[in-house]
Parts: C-alpha cells; structure tokens; sequence
C-alpha cells in the first residue's frame, strides 16, 4: 500500500473513530472530530495546552490508541503564524 492511501485509511478511521464515540454515523467523522477537539481547543485554555503539550493523552482519554510508533502533533495557528500541513513526500 502506498503512503497517501495508507494516510487516507489512518485519516478515515481517525475521523470515524469520533463519529462513533459521539454516537453519529460515520459521514460525519470529520464533523465528530471538531466537535470534540477543534472546537474546545477554542474554547478551553486548559484543553488546548493539554492538547499541544500531550495529544496522545488527549486522544487516550478519547479511548483512541495510535498505532506503535506513529505521533499525532497539534499545532497553533496565531495571528502572525499559520501552519499549512502538506502530505509526506511519494515521489514521482
């Protein structure tokens, strides 16, 4: 399996690991991942330094496990500095 379709899978059962926590259906995955870390990022002091500071144990008290070896970073978009995640280099 090539890396983009390996990051699609992870993406997609990330986003539908959250819609079936929150108890929606699984199209609204990404949906369920705002609602429960976007947007109290936004709205908690205290949960977005946790989610910056130890993203894995946020997403532990979600219940969501990472595969050995794999790392999820948040990143902080200010008003002077905006972060644009692009794919992992494939190749041609």
């Amino acid at each position: 399996m090539k890396l983009p379709q390996l990051m699609n899978n992870f993406l997609e059962n990330f986003y539908s690991y959250f819609s079936h926590s929150i108890g929606q259906n699984a199209d609204a995955g990404g949906a369920s991942f705002y609602e429960a870390i976007i947007l109290p990022a936004m709205r908690s002091e205290p949960f977005r330094r946790k989610l910056l500071d130890d993203p894995q144990a946020v997403l532990t008290e979600f219940g969501m496990v990472l595969p050995e070896g794999m790392s999820v970073r948040f990143l902080e978009n200010t008003e002077d500095t905006i972060h644009i995640v692009i794919p992992p280099y494939v190749g041609e």
